[in-house]
């Protein structure tokens, strides 16, 4: 093929990723689309995202987090909403445009081992890969799509990095070090980058005509220091979230347990990979079986990845772009494997967008030097028709994502046994108005999979609103069996029992949650609202202002009112409750008001208060 070059082939690749996603100019919004951008003021303006750049990726108002950070990704929304004035065919044209860009960046860097030929075949496989349609078609995947593709750019600037003078060195070393930089930003698993640099560092001997390699000392302590920069960060805005946003059913196990667990999701990774005909919009209970104890099937699964990454590694030499295609998708893949901790999911089509390397680097290598000719003409059949079948797979596959309740009817006709299923269609239910399908629907799930406590706290805010207390009272039992502390079933907890007329234990149940995770806003406003609600006496409440206010990071609203909680304080008898509260404002009394500490001292040393440290 003399007439085909690297930049046709890149063309041509890129070119085909968008015509065969275009028909996703024609979806809306669907599922984390709504509260992600379509109702988060901070995807609304590029002004707005700036202001949320220290805020966790997920609306607070939405009562979630995940651990998650991507300023860079909501920067991104919010231009685009800037831009389109929020009409939704924009940002997907947006996503398809990337994906092109991103199947343009492979062929780039598949070009350091294969002839043209080759990094064509292996764009072509890349483009069409009916995985990636979540990342495509759902506006959310977007995430995916610019870590991609700020990992590619960080390893084509840093092969130039290697190869230029001294005196261009300076500006391909900090374009090196920004794609990084923008890779962690845009997704949290940005910060396997210093991992494949590396990678494509040792494999540069193997490219043909490469001149030897120079030192590149200061480019890795320049994206370690970046990354270790990332992680602090990362760990102040969403740390407190990331324990709590890791996937339910693997989050208790121990590592034995979850190893046996997840060994056996590897088997679906490889027939995602290999042949994704059967698609999910999610792979928890029970689309997935979770296994806590060692069967063959666990034994096979862990055999076939070490053999995988065994492979990778013995043909280094031999076959430098199968290596780089099979270890570059296991360091992609690794943040989400729950391998070697536990993820925010078990398996997800979204995060094997940059995996797909594996199979599109295998093929086309195979392609252009695979050995005999009738072995590259039997790779150049297998490769035609595995593209024709993933072209017309991500072609049916496209619409699937039109809006949240095609997504909703179809993933629950197609996968009846998925925990999610169930879930997403209450919550349709729910917003119809028909409660009691929607409490019967979460009911559903909840016998699929009781893992999750944030599924009978929805079925209980439904029962107490429409007044079957006792209905609720069995939910928050539930929920609570499954989490007591978290804020939410704390929360929902709360309300049952104020409704019961306990109120008390309701606001018992609340200082529970708030010892749990003192740091946790939401129990904090959960605690202020019963207060109020219960009629607590002013000083009361006032120092639970106080506290929330802290937390807040509002320091002069917290002054005042520890100032009203003093000058209302009562000198005579405190209940157990109100001395909770004393002893839970002495620390933030001594901060900001001292007059108040010395005050709550006296009361709390007094025998004839029955005010003791650590009461409840």
């Amino acid at each position: 093929m003399s007439w085909l070059s690297t930049p046709r082939a890149v063309f041509l690749a890129g070119a085909l990723a968008c015509v065969i996603h275009v028909d996703s100019l024609r979806n809306d919004w669907a599922l984390d689309d709504h509260p992600v951008i379509a109702r988060n003021p901070a995807a609304h303006s590029p002004g707005a995202a700036l202001a949320a750049a220290f805020s966790p990726y997920w609306p607070p108002e939405d009562g979630l987090s995940a651990g998650l950070y991507r300023p860079l990704t909501v920067l991104s929304y919010g231009v685009d909403w800037a831009l389109s004035g929020g009409r939704p065919w924009w940002f997907h044209l947006v996503n398809v445009l990337l994906h092109g860009a991103v199947t343009g960046l492979v062929v780039l860097v598949a070009a350091a081992w294969l002839p043209p030929v080759g990094t064509l075949v292996a764009g072509l496989v890349f483009a069409v890969h009916p995985v990636h349609v979540e990342a495509v078609a759902n506006v959310v995947g977007r995430a995916e799509l610019l870590a991609a593709g700020w990992l590619l750019l960080a390893i084509l600037a840093a092969r130039r990095y290697r190869s230029a003078f001294h005196g261009s060195r300076r500006w391909w070393l900090g374009l090196t070090v920004l794609a990084a930089v923008a890779a962690q930003l845009s997704k949290e698993h940005g910060v396997v980058a210093i991992a494949l640099l590396g990678l494509d560092h040792v494999l540069e001997r193997s490219r043909p005509g490469q001149a030897p390699r120079r030192s590149a000392a200061d480019l890795y302590l320049s994206v370690a220091a970046a990354t270790i920069a990332y992680l602090y960060l990362w760990q102040a805005v969403s740390g407190d979230f990331v324990a709590a946003a890791a996937v339910a059913p693997l989050r208790d196990l121990t590592t034995t347990q979850r190893l046996a667990a997840v060994l056996p999701v590897q088997l679906d990774v490889l027939r995602l990979l290999v042949w994704p005909w059967d698609l999910a919009p999610e792979y928890g209970p029970q689309t997935i079986p979770i296994r806590e104890s060692w069967t063959w099937i666990a034994a096979l699964g862990g055999a076939v990845t070490v053999a995988i990454m065994a492979l990778g590694v013995l043909v280094v030499r031999r076959a430098p772009a199968v290596s780089f295609g099979l270890l570059a998708a296991g360091l992609a893949y690794a943040p989400t494997s729950n391998l070697v901790f536990v993820s925010g999911v078990v398996l997800a089509e979204r995060a094997l967008y940059l995996s797909v390397l594996a199979p599109a680097m295998v093929l086309g290598w195979l392609v252009a030097s695979g050995g005999q000719r009738q072995l590259r003409l039997g790779a150049a059949g297998l490769s035609v028709l595995l593209v024709v079948s993933y072209a017309v797979r991500t072609v049916t596959r496209v619409p699937f994502w039109r809006d949240t309740r095609t997504v909703v009817v179809e993933g629950f006709i197609s996968h009846p046994e998925s925990f999610a299923a169930h879930v997403r269609l209450a919550r349709a239910r729910e917003q119809t108005g028909d409660v009691q399908g929607a409490i019967a629907q979460y009911m559903a799930a909840n016998a699929i999979y009781d893992g999750y406590s944030f599924v009978p706290v929805r079925a209980a805010r439904l029962a107490l609103g429409s007044g079957r207390v006792t209905l609720a009272r069995d939910l928050a039992r539930m929920a609570a069996a499954t989490d007591p502390h978290h804020p939410e079933v704390a929360r929902v907890t709360s309300q049952v029992l104020l409704a019961l007329g306990e109120k008390d234990s309701s606001l018992a149940v609340l200082r529970n949650a708030i010892e749990a995770q003192p740091l946790n806003v939401p129990a904090l406003e959960s605690y202020v609202t019963a207060l109020d609600s219960i009629g607590a006496a002013d000083w009361q409440r006032y120092l639970a202002h106080a506290r929330l206010f802290w937390r807040r990071g509002l320091p002069v609203s917290a002054s005042a009112a520890l100032d009203s909680a003093f000058g209302r304080l009562s000198r005579g008898q405190f209940s157990r409750g109100e001395c909770w509260e004393l002893v839970q404002s002495a620390e933030l009394s001594a901060t900001l008001n001292p007059n108040l500490a010395r005050e709550i001292e006296t009361i709390v040393s007094d025998s004839s208060s029955r005010c003791m440290i650590g009461v409840k």
